[in-house]
């Protein structure tokens, strides 16, 4: 018997946690599934996680569809960086799993502790397009040694995930228990200082039953003048595959310490004048908590043409933070002025539940692939307690004397930035059928309707509600895909999305919900078994997009991004692997109601033109036991406007990166050492901009050794 193990696996809340795991195991629908009988053999068919697979090329994903689906029968634009890329470049975070993606860059990252994209002109951090197994994420940070490969979905993805921009969405998959045993200890240590070490134990447990415990301890030097970059990581899930029901569950715990940074500034049009690495705030700048996770699904196989699954989920992330920020900028002088400003009792949580059917039943003599589902979500993001101190210019940028900290009492105890809590109610019913019409032809048809609810107020002291907006949205999917060949195939699509705002700006404000219409063409090929190639045109119009500019959220009425992306990936000769990606984004402002000269003006954080190429080759034949694999390339991103006003310009960079790793039967099962250096070349860049006095600066050259056993 072969049972073919899903991607999408579910979430499940903690305080349910052994509620959930007892109606699993006692649901009359698992009781009545049957396990195979003693002496049959159990074969299940999992994603790959080796530390050692070269393949850079995916034949399918489920984001597009909530169950796997070939690419080349999918009418969007999908990319996927597999574990090998993943461990080829020795990718820690999801900012760099990117650079092997079109059209996705860097956005306003909250200081380096959130993930912030703009994708195809839009987007930014909080703003739900990260999703952990198919759940919009509220962690944070989501790539952590428990991420096997990403998913990236673009243009609108409402259909299936309800509240996004028309961007895209950025989907990190989990590694899975497996039914083979292995042990695998790793370690690394940096250029800057410190390392990280990690231990994933799996393997079956019978009767139908696999486990796996991942966990991860880091504490390195921050590359600039000061900081630490710490978290601990423990990750335990369990697997059951029966019949025809099956189910996961999985646990993850992230306590973590980081640095808080807002960068540099640009003074008249350009960076202020002093070392790379010297930070113009201060040492208590950091944000540190915990981030929990209890994620479950189940399916159950009614027949050969149906399954249905229940997925619930839930998520908490709860910190605090500090942060002393620049206001004002003499460049003459040196004299910054800085105000101290500390948050207290962060608490943001999502609950989500979907019951999904899956099917692909014959109708009038053709082949239907239906998702009919209904999903609810509660995302509420919380904040107890803030304080704002006041502004003063003692710190010189030129001759830095640090040690300013936030005091958090009631001589800068904010109100009106205390006791904000912003809900989201979301219940939608939605179904997407793609069509089979003849063997070259089908036509895709989904739509959403979507019932939400959102509440904002702020104050112990003067309590206000600052928003109670409910509406209903019906957002359509249309979509075509004509196989010229089995392997050649282009496509077509119309979507529609909607993104009401969870976040909240430093004066109390909630942005108006984002609209967006997407229209796109493309082609896909599977140039050969191991290679696949897709190209696609584009364009996104955008209604009250909002946009955070040193503090302040305002809404820009109408924008627009029209653009092209091409990407290569896969086995271009025996043991040549590659990764190669262009994208071209023209971004425009074509309304704004605050300042009518910014019509025209480019887009924050979004390049006209951006590429990466990325070559890996193992050698078969050296003087050592096992093989030798080296690897580098280097990816480009144009100039970048670094507000509406298009005030000043982020300069284009090209970064390089380099590795060569050693496979060995040396210890254990398999062995591999590995060097990486990260920014070949030490090159100085800006990677993304919330305004002029908080530019991001990139990491510069790192050399990483690492080492992989498994036993």
């Amino acid at each position: 018997m072969s049972i073919k193990k899903n991607n999408n696996i579910a979430t499940s809340g903690l305080k349910k946690s052994v509620l959930a795991l007892a109606i699993l195991h006692c649901s009359p629908l698992l009781a009545a599934s049957e396990l195979p009988a003693q002496g049959d053999t159990l074969t299940v068919t999992a994603d790959g996680n080796s530390a050692y697979s070269t393949d850079y090329s995916a034949s399918q994903s489920s984001t597009a569809s909530k169950s796997n689906t070939p690419l080349n029968e999918t009418p969007q634009s999908v990319s996927v960086v597999t574990s090998s890329m993943i461990n080829d470049y020795q990718v820690t975070s999801l900012d760099d799993a990117m650079k092997f993606v079109s059209g996705v860059t860097q956005g306003n990252t909250l200081g380096g502790i959130e993930d912030g994209f703009v994708k195809r002109g839009f987007g930014s951090n909080s703003d739900g397009s990260i999703l952990l197994d198919g759940v919009r994420s509220n962690q944070g940070l989501g790539f952590n040694a428990t991420t096997d490969h990403v998913e990236v979905l673009k243009g609108s993805a409402s259909l299936l995930y309800g509240i996004q921009n028309p961007g895209g969405v950025i989907n990190i998959i989990s590694k899975k228990p497996q039914y083979d045993w292995n042990t695998q200890v790793s370690g690394s240590t940096g250029g800057f200082g410190g390392g990280s070490g990690a231990i994933d134990v799996t393997g079956p447990l019978g009767n139908g039953f696999a486990f796996r415990m991942i966990a991860e301890r880091q504490s390195k030097d921050y590359w600039r003048n000061f900081g630490k970059d710490q978290h601990t990581l423990i990750a335990p899930s369990l697997s059951w595959f029966g019949d025809k029901a099956s189910f996961n569950i999985s646990y993850q715990e992230y306590k973590y310490d980081i640095p808080y940074d807002r960068g540099i500034a640009f003074i008249n049009g350009k960076p202020i004048d002093i070392p790379y690495d010297r930070r113009i705030d201060d040492h208590a700048n950091h944000a540190w908590g915990k981030n929990k996770r209890l994620n479950t699904t189940w399916e159950y196989e009614l027949s050969p043409e149906w399954k249905t699954r229940l997925t619930y989920a839930w998520m908490q992330r709860r910190y605090d933070s500090n942060e002393v920020r620049a206001t004002a900028i003499d460049t003459t002088t040196g004299a910054v002025s800085r105000r101290a400003d500390a948050n207290r009792g962060f608490n943001h949580q999502t609950d989500y539940t979907a019951w999904d059917w899956i099917g692909n039943p014959k109708i009038f003599n053709m082949t239907h692939d239906l998702l009919l589902g209904v999903d609810y979500e509660k995302n509420q993001t919380y904040k107890q307690y803030s304080y704002r101190g006041k502004v003063n210019s003692q710190f010189n940028m030129y001759d830095p004397v640090y040690g300013t900290s936030p005091v958090t009492d009631s001589s800068t105890y904010s109100d009106k930035q205390s006791n904000v809590r912003n809900t989201l109610y979301n219940k939608s019913v939605y179904f997407k059928d793609s069509i089979h019409l003849t063997d070259q032809w089908i036509g895709v048809i989904g739509a959403r309707y979507q019932h939400y609810n959102q509440k904002a107020s702020y104050g112990f002291v003067d309590p206000t509600q600052s928003l109670d907006d409910t509406d209903n949205k019906f957002l359509p999917q249309l979509g075509l895909v004509y196989k010229l060949t089995e392997d050649l195939s282009f496509y077509g699509n119309f979507s529609r999305s909607f993104t009401p705002s969870t976040d909240t700006d430093d004066d109390g404000n909630v942005s108006k919900p984002e609209l967006g219409t997407t229209y796109e063409v493309g082609t896909k090929w599977q140039v050969t078994p191991r290679i696949n190639a897709t190209l696609a045109l584009y364009r996104i119009d955008e209604k009250d997009m909002s946009v955070f500019i040193n503090g302040v959220t305002r809404s820009i009425p109408k924008a627009r991004s029209t653009g092209a992306e091409l990407e290569v990936n896969g086995e271009v000769a025996t043991d040549w692997n590659i990764s190669a990606n262009y994208s071209y984004d023209k971004t425009e402002i074509t309304e704004d109601n605050v300042n009518p000269d910014n019509i025209g003006n480019r887009l924050v954080n979004a390049p006209t033109q951006m590429g990466s190429l990325y070559l890996s080759h193992t050698l078969r034949w050296v003087p050592v036991p096992g093989d030798v694999r080296i690897g580098g390339g280097a990816r480009y991103v144009g100039s970048r406007a670094g507000d509406p006003e298009n005030s000043f310009t982020m300069p284009s960079y090209t970064v390089a990166d380099a590795f060569i790793a050693w496979d060995s039967p040396l210890l254990g099962k398999h062995t591999q050492l590995k060097l990486n250096i990260n920014n070949l070349f030490d090159k100085e860049y800006y990677s993304s901009s919330a305004g002029n006095l908080r530019v991001i600066e990139g990491e510069p050259r790192n050399v990483v050794l690492s080492a992989v056993v498994d036993f």
